[in-house]
């Protein structure tokens, strides 16, 4: 049973609605693609603008840089002016690490929790360092000091809000992979709007190859974490909680057709979506933006490339951001870094509209 949407651009594949344009200054975009809504209509949206020389084979594909934001007052239809993340801007000046913001959630109205992964290699990002996080309290108007979300050193893949609390999927990994049974997946929780987290639980299984992740919570409460398997882009492994990560009642892998990369979910009105790279280790094979639409969080159809790249280029780390329209309807948010020149992105929008 395929998903009831409608997608902008309408024309696929396609290279998005331009959001970011890096080319002007030759500078690029990949990692840091945190959304949220933190007000009834009203979005933020992180980005990096980062150099487009340093890192020589792979020219743009670094962390050298920092973070902006902007804001949408009409659901992702219009943005304000970028603005200069001042944590990134300092860590940059005056640290020896830069960031990069991939999540962001607003536990209530105004308040908005933004994570950062720290970075100490200026030519790509390993090896991470342990992630912060700052918090605004006016809509993105100031911002906190950071704080440690832990002492693991890695990577903040996902985090949601349910029923006030935040959870977070961490990968206690300094590198990209896993590459021991060590480098574990752990679920952490705040209780007090983003100001500390604890941790809450263990991801089942042997990390070993996988990198990336992403949670989705399903209609029945029934929290679902995915983890992309370098050693096989065709299956996303996936475990099910019903205790919000404490305990793990099923594992098993989830198939997909045109491969997956960095996989994000969201749970949407008649099913699910699925989108991110169509894998990467396989140089033989198209590496492209792809979409796919399932029914329940497992199965998907044979997916839909929104962005096609030309050979050596590298792009689509994405994320995206569901919002509820007043009269029933859902507008999806899909943001993602698309290659203007080789390894150099822009960030562009696709916009998916339910009925």
């Amino acid at each position: 049973m395929a998903l009831n949407y409608r997608i902008t651009p309408e024309a696929v594949p396609s290279t998005g609605i331009l959001y970011a344009d890096m080319e002007k200054s030759l500078r690029s975009a990949h990692l840091g693609h945190g959304l949220a809504e933190y007000r009834p209509g009203c979005v933020i949206s992180f980005y990096s603008n980062c150099s487009g020389k340093r890192n020589l084979l792979f020219p743009g594909h670094n962390s050298f840089g920092w973070v902006e934001y902007r804001r949408s007052a009409d659901g992702g239809l219009t943005w304000d002016k970028p603005t200069v993340l001042p944590y990134s801007w300092d860590a940059l000046l005056n640290e020896a690490f830069t960031i990069a913001c991939e999540k962001a959630v607003s536990p209530k109205e105004d308040t908005i929790v933004a994570f950062c992964l720290r970075c100490t290699n200026t030519e790509l990002w390993e090896p991470y360092l342990e992630p912060m996080v700052v918090r605004s309290e006016d809509g993105g108007e100031t911002w906190s000091n950071p704080v440690m979300l832990c002492e693991k050193k890695g990577r903040l893949f996902d985090a949601m809000v349910h029923e006030g609390i935040i959870y977070v999927l961490m990968h206690d990994c300094d590198n990209f992979p896993s590459t021991s049974p060590e480098h574990q997946y752990y679920i952490y929780e705040s209780r007090d709007g983003g100001k500390s987290f604890i941790l809450r639980g263990l991801l089942p299984g042997d990390p070993t190859g996988h990198a990336y992740g992403n949670m989705v919570l399903r209609e029945d409460g029934a929290l679902i974490c995915y983890l992309y398997n370098r050693n096989d882009e065709y299956h996303l492994t996936y475990c099910i909680s019903h205790d919000m990560g404490l305990t793990w009642a099923e594992t098993g892998v989830s198939f997909c057709a045109k491969r997956i990369r960095n996989p994000q979910v969201a749970k949407v009105k008649g099913g699910y979506i699925l989108h991110g790279r169509s894998g990467c280790e396989s140089p033989e094979l198209p590496s492209h933006l792809v979409l796919y639409t399932g029914t329940d969080g497992i199965t998907w159809d044979e997916g839909t490339y929104l962005c096609q790249a030309e050979r050596g280029e590298q792009a689509y780390y994405s994320n995206n951001l569901v919002l509820n329209q007043k009269n029933g309807s859902q507008r999806i948010l899909i943001q993602s870094s698309v290659p203007y020149d080789g390894p150099r992105v822009n960030v562009a929008h696709w916009i998916l509209e339910i009925p």
